[in-house]
């Protein structure tokens, strides 16, 4: 009896060690097997702020216009009774536009020219018999204020009579003809406009941060679409000096002289300019992200620990985003392998890049 309990103890033992044995096994594996499971550190490609010369090239769109346009008024009404021009017609300088009846008017005029041709050989008999005691001085003051207020009616009535003829102050083409020969015009009718096309101008709203950068006087390129792909030159004529509250936007002007062939008020123009080149600190495009604060960067300190460093960016180059606010020359950023990457984390470079 006693043999078989010592045999059993000693079963009973030599499982127990086993276990143990085994259970000191599987604890000193299980600090290895955690060391291999370790993560590698993420690998990222960074770039380094820094200052360049560079300019700002903008593409803005705007209608072409005329350089010069006036619109006609009557300044005396009646029947109109020559309008030779219509819409498209070329006219030259002085060419007459349009005619009103001045059958009236020419005949006061008339009226007023014999009048006056009177009254001045009135007073000249008068002046030479003042000398000779033949006349009183009374009678030779009344002819003299005569002759001025005869003067005076003539010019009124010679000023009458060119408001019947219409003239073109310079050339140019006719825009509108909204009246038709025939029409009794009241005063101060619209009936006529003249456009000016030896030269066209563009006016174009343009961000507050771009017009301190150009000036009149600069050269421009533009295209119009309906003259196809090709690119003429121009220039800026003004910057006009306020800036919308709400759009933060000026007008720029730009003169296109001489004007490309076809070329008409009304169609669209593709405007490029070309900012003067300064000092600007950039980052690659590519370092950049958002979220709900605004724009943020990756940076690296010296031991490569990542940190998140909100920024305020200025204007935004072909590869490359002004920063005005958060970084300075030589701090290290991010601009490769940005996703899952988190504040205080460190990182492994495999290159270094402007």
């Amino acid at each position: 009896m006693f043999l078989k309990n010592k045999s059993y103890f000693q079963s009973i033992f030599k499982l127990s060690l086993t276990i143990f044995i085994l259970f000191l096994m599987g604890c000193k594996e299980e600090p290895q097997k955690k060391k291999r499971a370790a993560r590698p550190l993420p690998v990222v490609e960074i770039a380094q702020a820094e200052v360049q010369l560079l300019n700002h090239q903008i593409i803005v769109t705007g209608t072409l216009k005329a350089n010069r346009t006036i619109h006609f008024y009557n300044q005396a009404q009646g029947l109109l009774k020559s309008l030779p021009f219509h819409e498209g017609d070329r006219v030259e300088s002085g060419q007459l536009l349009a005619q009103l009846d001045d059958t009236i008017i020419r005949a006061e005029y008339d009226k007023t020219t014999a009048t006056l041709k009177q009254t001045k050989i009135d007073y000249q008999r008068l002046k030479k018999l003042a000398p000779l005691n033949l006349t009183s001085k009374e009678l030779l003051t009344r002819a003299k204020t005569r002759v001025a207020l005869d003067q005076s009616e003539y010019n009124l009535q010679k000023k009458r009579l060119t408001y019947t003829q219409i003239k073109a102050p310079w050339s140019g083409i006719i825009s509108e003809r909204l009246v038709e020969p025939g029409d009794v015009l009241p005063l101060y009718t619209h009936f006529m406009s003249l456009i000016d096309t030896s030269s066209l101008n563009v006016k174009i709203p343009l961000s507050e941060l771009s017009l301190n950068k150009i000036k009149a006087g600069d050269e421009i390129s533009f295209v119009i679409d309906a003259l196809g792909n090709k690119t003429w030159l121009g220039n800026i004529l003004r910057i006009h000096p306020n800036v919308d509250s709400i759009t933060r936007k000026g007008i720029i002007e730009v003169k296109i002289n001489p004007v490309p062939p076809g070329a008409r008020p009304g169609q669209l123009a593709r405007i490029k300019l070309s900012t003067a080149k300064h000092q600007v600190l950039v980052i690659p495009l590519s370092a950049i992200r958002y979220n709900q604060h605004g724009a943020y960067v990756f940076t690296l300190d010296s031991e490569n620990t990542i940190n998140l460093t909100a920024i305020t960016t200025g204007q935004k180059y072909p590869r490359y985003m002004e920063i005005l606010e958060g970084l300075k020359t030589g701090d290290r950023v991010i601009k490769k392998g940005l996703f899952g990457l988190s504040s205080g984390n460190k990182v492994k470079i495999i290159e270094y890049s402007d």
